[in-house]
């Protein structure tokens, strides 16, 4: 993120409640140092790993702090997993994501606009 560029994802964590994150089973830190923290993990099968709390009817990532739709922050922004970190939101580079829409939908939040990337008054500035 640019500084001073908005991030509507600072407001929302739909996505992060609703679809299960599962990865590699090497991207976590006792395969891989500075990884996904392995006791933040539960494994899926021979293969991948999940992120706990994401692996079940109401799934919420263990790793998502604050409230979804209010205020939200990854709580291991810098060592998540792939499908976290490939994960784009709606309009973030100028593409629309229905699975970012399909999120916020459950969680009764609207679709990103594409310019609520840069509206100033829309979202917090994180600190």
């Amino acid at each position: 993120m640019i500084m001073g560029e908005m991030n509507p994802c600072l407001t929302c964590g739909a996505c992060c409640a609703y679809f299960r994150a599962s990865f590699y089973w090497a991207e976590a830190d006792d395969a891989t140092p500075g990884g996904v923290p392995e006791h933040m993990t539960q494994k899926l099968n021979e293969f991948r790993r999940v992120m706990k709390g994401t692996n079940q009817v109401k799934p919420r990532c263990i790793a998502l702090m604050g409230e979804i739709g209010q205020g939200v922050y990854c709580s291991i922004y810098e060592k998540r997993s792939t499908v976290c970190r490939d994960f784009e939101p709606s309009w973030e580079h100028g593409t629309h994501n229905e699975n970012c829409d399909k999120a916020r939908a459950a969680w009764g939040l609207p679709p990103i606009k594409p310019e609520e990337w840069n509206a100033p008054d829309t979202f917090p500035q994180a600190a």
